[in-house]
């Protein structure tokens, strides 16, 4: 075994052993763990990018959507890849487990 092909396996072995159960798999959906990437890290809003089809998109605010309101909004968390409401839900999506 070359030295290369060692140093790969070695790698996928520690990452199946040390795998952690707190990692998000899909973006959008929150853990219930109090281990939450959005609440230790630092995000900033930004507006939705265009597409081919929307020169200004608008998407649904997830925070709203989980309140049972319905809001359209501009911005974003990139890092998240949530669209938020940056007046009220930005901050409490980044700050509160259950917002």
């Amino acid at each position: 075994m070359d030295h290369f092909k060692f140093r790969v396996e070695l790698v996928q072995a520690l990452l199946i052993e040390h795998q952690s159960e707190s990692v998000r798999k899909f973006q959008g959906h929150h853990s219930t763990d109090k281990n939450v990437p959005r609440l230790d890290e630092r995000h900033f809003p930004d507006r939705i990018p265009p597409t081919e089809k929307k020169g200004r998109p608008t998407k649904r605010c997830v925070a709203s959507y989980k309140n049972n309101r319905r809001k359209e909004t501009v911005f974003w968390c990139p890092e998240c890849e949530a669209a938020l409401c940056v007046e009220e839900c930005f901050k409490a999506y980044h700050t509160k487990l259950n917002f």
